[in-house]
């Protein structure tokens, strides 16, 4: 009977794969198997419904063990690169563990029946197949086959037919005549060198300039050194390197550059706008470093030293440096300071300059309110910036870093068209036409509308223009990367670490693209020597968030927390926070996750649901008696979330409803759970809930279910669902 019924289930399990109903497929042949495990079909057709490596291994095993020689079996192991012998020889092999939307959740407290834990097994890393290899018999076998061809081969060629060999006495035919014939080509050169030297001798004994050029002495050519001045030393506290304007500097070539054409070799440019003091330069070049700190005390005595001259670039620089601090509002005070001073220079083109000023401290402005959802003000500072931007390109368009601001204004709202109208606009004056901080932000605006092509075209052409702009590294790294070449994008980033080591942006792209190569503990490598410079830049933040997600994927949820809390300690991001809510709760880290929860509420950076989710499973998680489940089971009916988290929300409330006996909602809380994804937990929640209907013939299916399983993924359940299962069939 138990036969016919699992055949019949095969039948329908098999109908079901062919339509494309895999979850009702998978559903039916786990039903036949359990009814008649040594079926090699309904194994067969699990193996194509498999979700994922580990699986469908099991499934090869399972038929093999059945029926060693099985053809399909050993075809499909050889397509995999594993040899029979590989998976019978040893435990299956691990992979990834089953895929759930629901985070890994707490043990939950005894109730009866016992509600089931909601934790999910940790991933496991995958147990890579060893490379084939011929046993010693075979081996030997076919050196045995190769020394006797090879011996077959010397007697045939020592027994040639009617060929009797004999030792040689006398020189070969034709010998003499080769001799002969090599004699007379010798003769006839030495009797050519003789002629020329019996007439190089009369022009020397005949031409007095002859020998004077071959027995005059010659002039060896020496050397003497030439005064190179230096750089007198100067009153100020910085060192004095190389001066720039921009983060890139502006070289220029004769010719027009258009993209996809390089005509000539470049030749820098002066720096424009012209800085008169070399203290004021070396504070610029400073600034572009990032030791915009080191620069302030000089470019505050260069202001102070124009109480008499008014000169508008101390005020500017200044400015840019307190940017850098994050000090907006001391910036903006200084711009407005060197624009009241505007009227005592009323013959010099300053206003430009101070225009600019004010559109560094508005852009600033405009991304510091975007960061916190406030649109209306961060709107209200791009247009502010788009004015300034376009007062002083019409007062002086050879500012390059007025058409980089007012490109990055219409960025910021995606306006990417009119990014690129402006850059091209400043692209178009022979005096920058190869600037490369516009070339740059030109690849820049490319990527941001996913034009990689482009971008990686621009980062080539700043780069041949000048080899030193870091920022075009960047961009071809990131260009590389999405454009899915990881690999390219790791020789890029490695180049770019060779003229720039240290550099903490350099390394968290190198991790970047390591992690896309799946080479993780490259990338973590990578990751941790981003982190291991002293200084703090964005680069820094962006590379902790990355570490934290590959922690995250890793399922060590403590150091991942960590990385987060550094993160958000850096910036204050309320993303950064509501994603460490959510990796605190998975840490097992309650105290965090509500404190985080509470901190967000009403807050609009996440929705307030997943924050009600968040509080009704650490209540659940938690309780302690029905007070908890009911005020849980009140949060999770008022919460509204996509459709792919669903599945959490009605696991939950299953779990709310089996304690609170609620069975028969429970029942259909955890039927709608397994609709949107089938996992070990929901399974062995099922089986309690049918235990506590006391329907236990289905139960004793759930948990066979789990025990199945259980061979591949390592449910923290199981010796729960053992003892069940023994207790189900002990009473049945």
């Amino acid at each position: 009977m138990s036969s016919e019924q699992a055949r019949e289930l095969r039948q329908r399990g098999i109908a079901a794969a062919k339509a494309g109903q895999n979850d009702q497929a998978r559903q039916l042949l786990q039903q036949s198997i359990r009814l008649e495990p040594q079926s090699e079909a309904a194994w067969i057709w699990m193996a194509s419904l498999a979700r994922d490596r580990r699986e469908r291994l099991f499934c090869f095993q399972k038929i093999l063990q059945i029926d060693p020689n099985n053809e399909t079996a050993l075809k499909a192991l050889q397509a995999m690169g594993i040899t029979r012998e590989q998976l019978l020889g040893t435990s299956p092999l691990t992979a990834p563990a089953e895929s759930s939307a629901a985070t890994p959740a707490a043990p939950p407290r005894a109730a009866t029946p016992r509600a089931p834990q909601a934790a999910q097994p940790q991933p496991t890393n995958p147990q890579t197949p060893g490379v084939p290899l011929p046993d010693a018999q075979s081996v030997a076998a076919a050196q045995a086959q190769v020394d006797e061809i090879l011996r077959d081969y010397r007697l045939a060629a020592t027994k040639i037919d009617n060929v009797t060999w004999v030792q040689k006495t006398s020189k070969r035919a034709g010998e003499r005549d080769n001799l002969y014939l090599r004699l007379y080509i010798g003769g006839a050169i030495a009797g050519i060198l003789v002629v020329f030297a019996i007439i190089g001798g009369i022009i020397l004994a005949t031409n007095p300039e002859a020998q004077a050029v071959v027995f005059g002495a010659s002039a060896t050519p020496s050397f003497t050194p030439s005064l190179t001045p230096t750089n007198t030393p100067g009153f100020t506290p910085t060192p004095s390197p190389t001066p720039q304007i921009t983060s890139t500097p502006s070289p220029t070539v004769p010719v027009s550059i258009t993209p996809g054409r390089i005509d000539a070799v470049s030749v820098p440019t002066q720096i424009y706008p012209e800085v008169s003091s070399r203290f004021v330069s070396d504070a610029v070049s400073l600034i572009n470093n990032g030791q915009f700190a080191v620069a302030l005390p000089t470019l505050v005595r260069e202001r102070e030293s124009t109480e008499f001259s008014f000169n508008p670039g101390p005020y500017y620089y200044e400015a840019l440096a307190m940017l850098e601090a994050d000090n907006p509002q001391d910036a903006l005070s200084r711009i407005q300071e060197a624009e009241s001073r505007l009227g005592e220079t009323p013959n010099q083109n300053y206003k430009p300059l101070v225009d600019v000023g004010f559109a560094q401290v508005f852009y600033y402005l405009a991304q510091e309110a975007f960061q916190i959802n406030d649109v209306q003000q961060g709107r209200g500072y791009l247009e502010q910036l788009e004015i300034r931007a376009r007062a002083a390109i019409e007062g002086d368009p050879r500012i390059p870093d007025a058409y980089v601001l007012l490109a990055r204004r219409f960025e910021l709202v995606q306006r990417y068209s009119d990014a690129l109208t402006v850059l091209n606009d400043g692209l178009r004056l022979p005096e920058l036409e190869t600037n490369t901080s516009l070339i740059v932000e030109r690849g820049e605006v490319y990527f941001a509308q996913d034009e990689i092509p482009e971008a990686g075209q621009q980062a080539f052409l700043a780069l041949y223009i000048d080899p030193t702009i870091e920022d075009a590294y960047l961009l071809q790294i990131k260009a590389a990367l999405a454009q899915d070449d990881p690999g390219l994008a790791v020789i890029y980033a490695q180049n770019y670490l060779f003229f720039y080591p240290g550099s903490v942006a350099g390394y968290k792209l190198l991790g970047d693209a390591r992690v896309a190569e799946v080479n993780i503990d490259l990338a973590l490598t990578a990751y941790d020597q981003a982190l291991a410079a002293e200084d703090m830049t964005d680069a820094t933040v962006d590379t902790l968030l990355a570490r934290a997600e590959l922690y995250d994927r890793q399922g060590r949820y403590t150091l991942a927390r960590s990385d987060l809390t550094r993160a958000f300690n850096l910036t204050d991001n309320p993303a950064i926070q509501a994603r460490r809510m959510q990796v605190a709760y998975s840490a097992g880290n309650y105290a965090t996750a509500l404190e985080d929860a509470d901190a967000l509420t009403g807050t609009g950076v996440i929705d307030d649901s997943q924050i009600q989710l968040i509080r009704a499973r650490i209540l659940i998680d938690e309780a302690t008696g029905t007070n908890d489940y009911t005020q849980a089971l009140d949060l999770l009916n008022n919460v509204n979330l996509p459709l792919d988290q669903q599945p959490i929300v009605d696991e939950y409330r299953a779990r709310a409803q089996a304690n609170l006996n609620d069975f028969n909602g429970a029942l259909n809380s955890i039927d709608a759970a397994l609709a949107g994804g089938e996992t070990g937990s929901r399974r062995y929640l099922r089986g309690t809930i049918l235990e506590g209907l006391q329907l236990d013939t289905e139960a004793l299916r759930e948990y066979e279910w789990v025990l199945t399983w259980s061979q591949i993924y390592p449910y923290p359940f199981l010796p729960d669902a053992q003892s069940r299962y023994d207790a189900l069939s002990i009473g049945s």
